[in-house]
């Protein structure tokens, strides 16, 4: 991909990478894809290592979101606030039909933020107004060709 430099795994953003995403607000989001299992918690061990009786609800997710230009981002440990003030969203099915409803009804990337340690936040939205933001640890960015 040309705009992008090549690299596995973004985890912070730059102010020349942040100028590149900027290209992407307004965007529609026409598919997304969440795993069953977060890298990090693979990575860690963390999804073996409890009982499945005694997990805490998980609140991290692997997320593949497609942008309409061809361009589709995967979110690894990405956490779902549906407002700022808020706590993030958990449990795989909770943050499957949210965004199964909003993107039904046409959600678009609003807007490209940046926390107090570099990390990617995306804000996604309807009509204007934002109705999720993705904290996410770390990213690819790619092209797709055909949705799967």
């Amino acid at each position: 991909m040309s705009e992008f430099p090549e690299i596995d795994l973004y985890t912070e953003v730059d102010d020349e990478l942040f100028d590149e995403l900027a290209h992407l607000v307004g965007e529609k989001i026409v598919h997304f894809e969440i795993w069953e299992e977060s890298l990090g918690d693979v990575l860690s061990g963390d999804a073996e290592a409890v009982p499945a009786g005694n997990k805490p609800a998980q609140s991290a997710f692997d997320i593949d979101l497609y942008l309409e230009g061809g361009i589709y981002f995967e979110l690894y440990s990405t956490f779902c606030f549906p407002t700022l003030e808020g706590d993030p969203l958990t449990e795989l099915a909770t943050v499957q039909n949210r965004l199964t409803t909003l993107t039904k009804e046409e959600l678009w990337l609003e807007e490209i933020a940046v926390d107090e340690e570099d990390a990617l936040i995306l804000v996604l939205g309807q009509r204007q107004t934002p109705q999720l933001y993705l904290l996410i640890s770390a990213w690819s960015v790619a092209e797709w060709d055909e949705l799967p």
